[in-house]
Order: C-alpha cells, then sequence, then structure tokens
C-alpha cells in the first residue's frame, strides 16, 4: 500500500484548517471579540453595537426606539439582512405596518441596490443579472419567517413565536410596539395598554427563552424623570437593552457638531455590560437604504 494515503497526509498537517489560517490572517483583538461572543445567541451584525451590548441574549427584550423620518425600517432591514442573510439564522418577523410583501420588496432593493421594478423589467446587464441572481437566491435561502397580520395582541404573537420556533426561529423582531394590543390589565400605569404590551413582549422573551427585538416610534421626545429621558417608564423598566436610533443631519445638527450628513448615532441607553448611555455611530447608505459599520 502507498505511504501517499490521505491519513498520513493529515498526519503530516499538510493541509491547514480553516481556524489556523483564521488566526494568522485577522488581528487579534478582532479574534478575540468574535470570541467574547461565542457563548452569545447571536449578535446584531453591527460590530460598533455587539462590542458594548455582547450580542443579544436569550430571553433578552431588546427596544430600538426611532423618530419618524430617521430610517426605522431601514434599520430593522439591514439587521435582518446581518442576522439573517450573513450569518444564516433564522428570523421570525412581525410586520405591522407593512405586508410581508412590502417588506420583501424593501429587502431585495436594499440588499441588490437595485428597483424591484427594474429586476422585474428584464432591463438588466449581465453584472447586474449575476449580482441579483445571487443575492435573490441568497434571499430566497434565508430563513426568514413573515407575519403581517394587522392589530394582533401580544396573546396571538406569543402563539405565532412559538410556531416560529418550532419552525427553528431563534430570534423574534417585532415592528411595532404602538401597533400592538394586550389582553391583559395588571398594569396601573399611564398608558396601561402599551404598558401592558411591554410587560407581555418581556414575558414571551423570558418564557421562549429567546431575544425577543421590539421598534419603538415615538412621536416626539418626552422628558421624563428617569435618565432615559426619551421613552416613558413602562418602556424603560420592561426592557432589558434600550437603544436610540438619531440621525443628527435629519435635525440639522450635524451643522452644529459637525458630524456627517451620512452618520447615525446610535445611543445604548440600558444594557447589563454598561453603567452610563454609550454612542456610536453608523455610517447611512441613503440610495440602499443601509445601515453599516463606519469601518
Amino acid at each position: 500500500m502507498s505511504d501517499n494515503t490521505l491519513e498520513k497526509t493529515e498526519r503530516l498537517e499538510v493541509f491547514s484548517s480553516a481556524s489556523n489560517l483564521m488566526a494568522q490572517t485577522l488581528d487579534k483583538k478582532y479574534l478575540k471579540s468574535l470570541s467574547e461572543l461565542s457563548h452569545q445567541n447571536m449578535t446584531s451584525g453591527f460590530h460598533a453595537i455587539d462590542k458594548i451590548t455582547k450580542g443579544y441574549h436569550l430571553g433578552e427584550l431588546v427596544t430600538i426606539a426611532v423618530r419618524p423620518g430617521i430610517g426605522k425600517t431601514s434599520f430593522l432591514l439591514s439587521m435582518l439582512n446581518n442576522i439573517g442573510l450573513c450569518e444564516s439564522h433564522s428570523c421570525g418577523i412581525f410586520s405591522l405596518e407593512r405586508t410581508s410583501k412590502q417588506m420583501m420588496k424593501r429587502l431585495i432593493q436594499s440588499t441588490t441596490g437595485i428597483a424591484v421594478d427594474k429586476i422585474n423589467s428584464g432591463h438588466l446587464n449581465d453584472i447586474e443579472c449575476n449580482h441579483v441572481r445571487s443575492v435573490v437566491n441568497s434571499i430566497a435561502n434565508a430563513k426568514l419567517l413573515f407575519d403581517d397580520t394587522a392589530g394582533i395582541s401580544t396573546d396571538t404573537l406569543k402563539e405565532k413565536a412559538k410556531k416560529m420556533l418550532e419552525l427553528g426561529a431563534e430570534i423574534i423582531i417585532v415592528d411595532y410596539l404602538e401597533m400592538l394590543h394586550s389582553n391583559n390589565t395588571a398594569s396601573n400605569c399611564e398608558e396601561e395598554d402599551l404598558c401592558n404590551v411591554m410587560i407581555d413582549l418581556h414575558q414571551i422573551a423570558k418564557e421562549l427563552q429567546i431575544p425577543v427585538i421590539v421598534f419603538s416610534q415615538l412621536k416626539k421626545p418626552v422628558i421624563y424623570k428617569t435618565k432615559y429621558k426619551y421613552t416613558p417608564d413602562y418602556i424603560n423598566d420592561n426592557t432589558d437593552t434600550l437603544i436610540f436610533l438619531n440621525r443628527p443631519s435629519y435635525y440639522h445638527i450635524n451643522q452644529i457638531d459637525k458630524i456627517a450628513e451620512d452618520v447615525a448615532e446610535i445611543t445604548i441607553a440600558k444594557n447589563i455590560n454598561i453603567g452610563e448611555m454609550q454612542i456610536v455611530n453608523l455610517r447611512i447608505i441613503e440610495s440602499l437604504g443601509q445601515f453599516k459599520d463606519l469601518n
């Protein structure tokens, strides 16, 4: 029998493993940040955010509060692209504002950079055609589960979320808080229905042991006697991680603070890993409706 066998080749370490090559290629600081996140359920895909939050924890309720016009849906789809397409996690999405088809249209346009109408027209050059085919195949094979039932209660959401878990969902995303209602009457706080919605969502995350991400659309900044001055106490008290999404250029604040127009400010106001609020920046690619890390 020849000595030149695969077994002998492997024993002599002729091949290089991907992990060894990775260690030789990437900076140790980056590899360390990856290992710190490895025990978590998943990350947002935004390195600047994940470095602080250490990813999304099992049983955690994350609230992302956004003013109108800032890019709530663009941020949601960018995160969905990171989690569902790039990281291949199964995601359950409750789209209470838009239909599932509208969300898919936005996702295709955001990830391809080409309008769906143009794709459907067939007027694509060879490069565009190959690009679109690759991205669309990736989306089609992604483990994304959409539910666009309007005006549902948290009880219904919970039952649907359980079914999503049975189908493999690893994270639940809800767009958005103010379009849910609760059948429970446990609380005595102001804006009782939304207060109960938050309590219910927090309990759903803990009971199902899955991260639940809920978007909240802020109509205007509200000053409260808590350190989270833009959100009411029923949000502050019932969320594990609280994030504010802001675009200084939208309110022309960037002209005062000399912040680039394509920069978004992400304020991590509450998280188990921090004391005081922390702010990180992301880049906005307006033409694609995408949020990306600056570097």
